[in-house]
C-alpha cells in the first residue's frame, strides 16, 4: 500500500512540475506576441478574426491562457482540507476517507487556510456547568486564509448540547461558522470571542437554558469581547429561552457584546428578552435587513455593566428592519448610550412601544409587514405578499456610509425591501 502511495505522490509531484515548466514556457511565448501559444484555438477578436498561433494574441487573452493553466496548478496543490463524521474516530487522520469524530479534534489540527468539512448526522455535546463548552476551537486564520467550519449539507450537521453550557465556544480569529443546526439544554449556542468571524446560515433553536434565568445569561449568537468586526448573516434564530418570555431579561437571540460589528438578513423569533440586542461594550454596530417577531423586545441598542464605554454606545446604524408582535418595544435605547445613532426605514408593528430612541429616527413604517402565513411559534412563512408596505427600496446609500467594505460584502445580495430576504416575495 505505501509503495502505491509513493508512486501516486511521484506522478503528482512529476505532473506539478510539467505543468509548472509549461505554465512558464506559455507565459513568455505570450508575452513575446503569442506566437507559439498553447492556447492552439485561438479567440474571436473584435473583428471577427481569431486571435492564437501566428495571429498576435491580445495581451488580456495572453493572461487568461496563463491564469487557466495557473488553475490547473492550483488545483493540483495539497488539499487544505479536514473531515468530521458521526462515525468517525478522533484517533483518525481526519481525511475524507478516514474523518474525526468530532469539531474539536479537526480544529486542533487545522491551520490558516483549512476548511473542516462536517457531514449530516447528529453530534451529542456536554456542557455541564455555565461556563463549560461542548464545542471549543482555538485555531484561527489570517486575512487570507480563514479557518472554515462547513456542514457539508445545509442544516445537516445537527449539535444537540446537554447541560448549562455552550454548544460553541469559538476563541480564533477569522474563522467561519457555516450551515449548523444547533439545539439543546444549554445557554448559549456559538459564543463568538474571535475577531473577524463570520457565522452565516445556521440555525439555532430550542435552547431551553435548563440553567434558568441567571447572571450567566443566554444566547442563540453571542460577539464576547474583544474587537468585533464579526458578520452574522443569514442566521434563523428560534425558541431561545422562549418559556420564559418576558420573565427573563438575560436571555437574547443575538448578542452584541464589542463593536464593529454586522447583523443582517436573518430572521428571529420567540426570545426571553430581545431578538437582538447591544450591550457591554458594542459600538458602532450596523443592523440591517433583519425580520425579529415574538419576542419581549425587537432590538435594543445601548451598552451597560462590564466594559462599558466611556462615551456609551455610538454611530450605531439600525435601518430596513421588520420588527412585529413583540411584547414591550420594537426598537429601544437603553443604557448608556452616545451619539449618531440612526433608526431609518423600519418596519415596527403591533410591539409596544415602536420606537423610544434619543437619536435620528426617519422613515419608519407602522403598518402589517403582510407575510405570507404569519406564525408566532417560527413555523411560518415569512416572505412577504407582493401588496407589503416593506417592499420598497432600501436606503442603499446610507448603509454604505455606515461600515463600507463589511456592509457592502453582506448587502450584495439584498432586494428592494425591508426585513430579511432569506426568501423571494410570495404571491397575491
Amino acid at each position: 500500500m505505501s509503495k502505491t502511495i509513493d508512486l501516486m505522490l511521484d506522478a503528482t509531484a512529476l505532473t506539478r512540475r510539467a505543468l509548472r515548466s509549461a505554465f512558464m514556457r506559455t507565459t513568455r511565448a505570450l508575452l513575446r506576441g503569442g506566437h507559439r501559444s498553447t492556447c492552439a484555438h485561438g479567440f474571436p477578436n473584435a473583428r471577427g478574426g481569431r486571435h492564437g498561433p501566428g495571429a498576435g494574441a491580445h495581451p488580456c487573452l495572453a493572461l487568461a491562457c496563463a491564469i487557466g493553466l495557473a488553475a490547473i496548478l492550483s488545483a493540483c496543490a495539497p488539499g487544505k482540507r479536514l473531515y468530521v463524521a458521526p462515525d468517525g474516530n478522533d484517533a483518525n487522520d481526519g481525511s475524507k476517507s478516514a474523518p474525526f469524530s468530532t469539531i474539536t479534534r479537526a480544529d486542533a489540527a487545522a491551520a490558516p487556510g483549512f476548511t473542516i468539512h462536517v457531514a449530516p448526522g447528529t453530534y451529542a455535546v456536554s456542557a455541564p456547568g455555565a461556563h463549560d463548552a461542548g464545542i471549543a476551537t482555538r485555531r484561527s486564520g489570517t486575512d487570507r486564509e480563514r479557518v472554515r467550519f462547513v456542514s457539508d449539507v445545509k442544516w445537516g450537521a445537527k449539535i444537540i448540547v446537554s447541560g448549562t453550557g455552550i454548544a460553541w465556544h469559538s476563541k480564533g480569529d477569522h474563522v467561519d461558522i457555516e450551515g449548523f443546526d444547533i439545539s439543546g439544554s444549554g445557554r448559549h449556542g456559538i459564543v463568538a470571542d474571535g475577531a473577524h468571524l463570520t457565522i452565516t446560515n445556521n440555525f439555532v433553536h430550542d435552547l431551553t437554558i435548563s440553567g434558568g434565568c441567571t447572571g450567566a445569561g443566554g444566547a442563540a449568537i453571542d460577539t464576547n469581547g474583544g474587537p468585533g468586526h464579526v458578520l452574522i448573516k443569514g442566521n434563523i434564530v428560534r425558541n431561545i429561552g422562549v418559556a420564559m418570555r418576558g420573565a427573563c431579561r438575560t436571555v437574547q437571540g443575538i448578542y452584541i457584546a464589542n463593536p464593529h460589528n454586522v447583523v443582517v438578513n436573518n430572521i428571529v423569533s420567540g426570545v426571553a428578552a430581545a431578538g437582538i440586542q447591544q450591550w457591554h461594550g458594542a459600538t458602532e454596530s450596523t443592523i440591517v435587513n433583519n425580520t425579529v417577531f415574538g419576542c419581549k423586545i425587537g432590538i435594543l441598542i445601548g451598552g451597560g455593566d462590564a466594559g462599558t464605554l466611556p462615551n456609551g454606545s455610538e454611530n450605531n446604524y439600525v435601518a430596513n428592519n421588520i420588527v412585529y408582535d413583540n411584547l414591550t418595544f420594537g426598537i429601544v435605547e437603553g443604557g448608556k448610550v452616545g451619539a449618531n445613532n440612526r433608526y431609518v426605514d423600519n418596519l415596527v408593528h403591533a410591539s409596544g412601544t415602536p420606537i423610544r430612541a434619543r437619536g435620528h429616527i426617519d422613515g419608519t413604517v407602522e403598518a402589517d409587514p403582510e407575510f405570507v402565513l404569519y406564525r408566532a411559534d417560527g413555523s411560518g412563512d415569512y416572505r412577504l405578499k407582493r401588496s407589503s408596505p416593506a417592499l420598497r427600496v432600501r436606503t442603499a446609500a446610507a448603509v454604505a456610509t455606515a461600515a463600507p467594505a463589511l456592509v457592502s460584502q453582506a448587502l450584495e445580495e439584498a432586494p428592494p425591501q425591508l426585513g430579511a430576504w432569506q426568501a423571494a416575495p410570495g404571491a397575491d
